[in-house]
């Protein structure tokens, strides 16, 4: 009898442990098929941006420029799901300033297009993987579709244009191969843990760079050093980010999320999950920061979602890593 109850307790504990192991196991391969997924999205709306400013040069009309201001808006909002991670595949990650040049504090990507326009260069994708990564990526799309559009109705306009949606579209070709294979396959599921880990926090990191700058001290912000100030998307785009960082914080349920549970730390669980979830469903209506930065409502509300990203932020610190057993290094943007 004592025999056949201590096999059974031992059944037990053999299937919590190989629970959780197998949730711990499960997860890295979860968050490379969400990258896979992301990586394909995003090649297929560079893809249709590129398509778009090549229909704006053929035949210019406002129609065809509003298809292809809302295409980059479209690839702007699934390049979020990457933007400031700085974890996973090397050869992605050595292409994010080549498709971002962000933060631009002095408008290096307007002067360098300035430049390249006045430069007797017959442009194509292939001259400007030669260039600066400020003219490359979709900061100089933007310019061309937000801040210069009556530069598409010339042929030198067009032309370098039409070679950045080219140079756009390599790159997310590029991000896609660099994405096929698992770069955490090899890890322990411990380190691979540190590494999903460490993703989550670097992009909560940037995204509140994408508050700060903007916000300036109180009484003096500086709104062109917003993201996508020139599109007036710029809180839009962090939105977006907030999502990407919920949608890799639950992992299909493979997730810490998932991981803090299976460990009973539910009010950790609890705490974090609900800060998400209401920080998004009280999200300003307002898809720009510019008009917000200038008054206080606006300033005051900014405030408060760089402060719940805060809040999230120290959890990760101070309560998911050591509840997991995970030590917490330095992140990518520590010391921007």
């Amino acid at each position: 009898m004592k025999q056949t109850l201590r096999l059974a307790v031992l059944a037990i504990v053999t299937t919590i442990i190989g629970g959780c192991q197998s949730d711990a196991e499960t997860t890295p391969k979860v968050i490379h098929q969400q990258h896979t997924v992301a990586a394909e999205t995003f090649s297929e709306a560079a893809n249709e941006l590129s398509a778009s400013v090549n229909r704006v040069c053929r035949n210019y009309s406002n129609a065809a420029l509003i298809d292809a201001q809302q295409a980059w808006q479209r690839a702007m909002q699934h390049w979020m799901f990457f933007q400031g991670r700085e974890k996973g595949s090397e050869n992605a990650l050595a292409l994010s300033w080549d498709i971002q040049f962000w933060p631009d504090k002095k408008n290096t990507t307007g002067r360098k297009l300035t430049q390249l326009l006045e430069q007797d260069v017959q442009w194509t994708a292939t001259l400007l993987s030669e260039q600066s990564v400020a003219v490359q990526g979709l900061g100089a799309a933007e310019w061309f579709l937000f801040e210069h559009s009556e530069l598409l109705k010339q042929p030198k306009g067009c032309e370098l244009a039409i070679a950045v949606g080219q140079r756009i579209t390599q790159n997310a070709i590029q991000l896609e191969a660099a994405w096929q294979s698992n770069p955490w396959q090899q890890l322990t599921p411990q380190l691979a843990l540190v590494e999903y880990l460490g993703a989550l926090s670097n992009q909560l990191d940037y995204s509140m760079k994408k508050l700060t700058r903007p916000l300036g001290k109180p009484g003096f912000p500086k709104p062109y050093q917003a993201e996508s100030w020139r599109s007036g998307t710029s809180l839009a785009n962090l939105k977006f980010s907030v999502e990407a960082m919920q949608q890799l914080y639950i992992a299909e349920g493979k997730g810490l999320d998932a991981l803090l549970r299976s460990k009973e730390h539910f009010s950790t669980a609890d705490r974090i999950a609900l800060r998400f979830q209401t920080l998004l469903d009280s999200w300003p209506t307002e898809p720009s920061m510019g008009e917000m930065l200038t008054t206080r409502e606006g300033y005051r509300s900014l405030l408060k979602i760089s402060n719940s990203l805060e809040y999230i932020q120290i959890a990760l610190q101070d309560d998911v890593a050591p509840e997991l057993g995970i030590v917490v290094g330095f992140n990518a943007t520590d010391g921007d």
